[in-house]
């Protein structure tokens, strides 16, 4: 081989190049694109749509479901709302109970003493008497 020759051309590099300039001129051109008042209208019209859209699948599917006699997610979140709830005031009364046991006398007796019973049942009294 004469040093005359030259080398092959190098395809990939060629392709980065052309990859990095036609994403450069891309990202220029919707930059410039995006920065218009027209843009920011047409998003926002287009957001407002689809807002409209949800709203009224979500009314329609809610419409479905309570038809068909199914809960919607709101119900089952409500359900979930309502079932934390019992279960914090369950924790609650637990804790309450607890301590009152804690308080307790250790010899298992009540804090409130029964008075003591001095006279019988008028049954017990009248079967002495006739026996």
């Amino acid at each position: 081989m004469s040093t005359n020759e030259t080398a092959a051309p190098d395809f990939s590099e060629a392709w980065r190049q052309w990859a990095t300039q036609s994403e450069r001129q891309w990202n220029e051109f919707f930059n410039q694109m995006m920065g218009t008042e027209e843009f920011s209208q047409s998003l926002g019209r287009n957001l407002d749509v689809f807002l409209h859209f949800q709203k009224t699948m979500n009314e329609a599917m809610g419409s479905f479901f309570t038809a068909m006699n199914v809960p919607t997610r709101t119900d089952v979140l409500a359900l979930g709302d309502r079932m934390l709830a019992i279960e914090n005031r369950l924790a609650a009364l637990e804790a309450q109970l607890s301590a009152a046991l804690a308080a307790a006398p250790a010899n298992g007796t009540n804090a409130k003493a029964r008075p003591k019973r001095t006279r019988r049942p008028p049954a017990a009294a009248e079967g002495e008497t006739a026996n």
